[in-house]
């Protein structure tokens, strides 16, 4: 692990009111409200990686606390965090009902093509 990386956790913890833990196969972040995983990559992007993701929904559920995934490229000075959205509709009081529903329109039935005139 680079000190860069190593730096951008303590950052990230720091902004969240907690402290970095260090490499004990947790979250990220102590003594915070979430369950922080931070990633830093050379991709351009930042990208967020599935597995990044599911790493994070998995350690927040080992917790029992909402999953921040937090990415950064080099030499980014700002982040970008991930969430699970229906918990960031809940946190801005939006609407989550209109996100549970479970009715899925049908997709359009193609009808075959005859080749008659209906005249």
């Amino acid at each position: 692990m680079s000190r860069a990386w190593k730096d951008l956790e303590r950052r990230v913890c720091r902004a969240l009111g907690g402290e970095r833990s260090g490499p004990t196969g947790g979250s990220d972040c102590v003594h915070t409200p979430y369950a922080v995983e931070v990633k830093r990559s050379t991709r351009p992007g930042p990208p967020v990686l599935a597995k990044w993701i599911q790493q994070a929904r998995t350690q927040g559920q080992n917790e029992g606390k909402p999953w921040i995934l937090v990415t950064a490229g080099h030499y980014d000075r700002r982040p970008v965090a991930t969430v699970d959205f229906l918990w960031l509709v809940e946190q801005l009081g939006g609407r989550v009902e209109y996100m549970e529903t479970t009715e899925v329109p049908a997709p359009p039935v193609p009808v075959p093509d005859t080749g008659e005139d209906d005249e």
